[in-house]
């Protein structure tokens, strides 16, 4: 009997899980500058979708015009692979990997970013830039579908949307907060 009932609350428990849902361990702000080859402020050219050569799953490239580089090293133009995207009528979503538009402006934190890079920490190391009232702000994009859990197994508290340039500040300050002036 013991053991029906904890299958019941097993199969319980995963009915609860939303379908599709990805879970990630959440990147300190240090960790993603750390982790990052590169660190850049770019444009969106172009974005195309692939089978991989196994033919299993499907791929998207984005180019990326590198407007201003944060730090690091990165070629005026970067070439960001991911998981998902839309060949043939059949799409993948991947929740939690980056999704690129073109003509989107974003900062993107990179590993292997002189060759076909990827963006470190999945969503986490991909911020959009957007314009709120005469003022560009750095906005997360870790969609709904992805859930970021701290080592401790708990989730992690959502990155909050910031002025851009506070974030590029705290890239270049290695992601650590600048200290508060001892006056």
């Amino acid at each position: 009997m013991r053991r029906f009932l904890r299958m019941g609350l097993v199969a319980l428990l995963l009915a609860a899980v939303p379908a599709g849902a990805s879970t990630f361990v959440a990147l300190s702000q240090h960790e993603l500058v750390a982790q990052s080859d590169a660190v850049v402020q770019g444009r969106v050219l172009k974005v195309s979708s692939f089978w991989s050569p196994s033919g299993r799953v499907i791929m998207s490239e984005a180019l990326v015009q590198v407007e201003e580089k944060v730090r690091g090293t990165a070629p005026s133009v970067v070439k960001v692979r991911t998981f998902g995207g839309t060949v043939g009528g059949y799409t993948v979503e991947a929740h939690g990997f980056p999704k690129f538009a073109v003509n989107e402006r974003v900062v993107l934190f990179l590993q292997n970013a002189n060759d076909t890079a990827e963006v470190t920490g999945y969503q986490q190391g991909q911020w959009r830039i957007v314009n709120e009232k005469g003022v560009e702000m750095a906005v997360p994009a870790v969609d709904g579908g992805a859930t970021l859990l701290g080592r401790d197994g708990r989730p992690a508290a959502a990155r909050k949307a910031m002025r851009l340039d506070a974030l590029k500040n705290l890239v270049r300050a290695g992601g650590e907060r600048p200290a508060p002036n001892a006056n």
